[in-house]
């Protein structure tokens, strides 16, 4: 694994908790020399991940579409920045560089992008492994969520081997370090 795609929230607005877990997760890949992959935000999550990981002496590469490249909202700190299009380019450009996903908390961007590599992955796209970082059990009624999919028989479940949940970052090192591809069935029920 080289690059991660950490998804999450840009808001300045949250409990000082989220940033803790922020700011250890970009020191812990800047440690295992992984490059961040990451919507190239200077504020909210985002912002802490991406300096924390430049202060350990890591490497970033945002990736942000057109109609977001504003001054004082794209970091200025990036080792690489690439200007899509559009926001379905960048997701597509995000998923592309990334090598592994990691969700820390946020809101509605965050989970569509998390659905979608987890969707991916369940179609057999890619074996990537899927991380949520699930920081003061923030992700407690999604999973509750999937549960209720897997009971319903809406997914098999064998689809809990998708993603993997996370309580701290070093939790989410371990499982990247440790990581091998599920063997999954196909997802059609007969």
């Amino acid at each position: 694994m080289k690059q991660l795609a950490v998804y999450c929230s840009s808001s300045d607005a949250i409990k000082s908790v989220y940033f803790e877990h922020a700011q250890d997760m970009g020191t812990l890949l800047a440690a295992n020399h992984w490059d961040l992959v990451y919507g190239g935000g200077m504020i909210g999550l985002m912002g802490q991940v991406a300096q924390s990981l430049k202060t350990a002496s890591g490497r970033t590469i945002g990736v942000v579409p057109e109609a977001l490249h504003i001054d004082g909202v794209v970091n200025t700190i990036d080792d690489e920045l690439i200007i899509t299009k559009d926001m379905h380019t960048r997701k597509a450009k995000m998923i592309e560089l990334a090598d592994g996903f990691i969700g820390l908390a946020g809101g509605f961007g965050t989970l569509e992008e998390m659905l979608e590599v987890m969707t991916l992955k369940q179609l057999g796209y890619h074996q990537k492994p899927i991380v949520f970082l699930n920081t003061d059990h923030y992700y407690g009624g999604l999973f509750d969520m999937f549960e209720h999919i897997y009971a319903e028989q809406f997914a098999k479940q064998e689809y809990r081997q998708l993603y993997h949940v996370a309580e701290t970052p070093a939790d989410v090192v371990a499982y990247l370090q440790a990581y091998q591809p599920p063997n999954l069935p196909d997802k059609w029920f007969v």
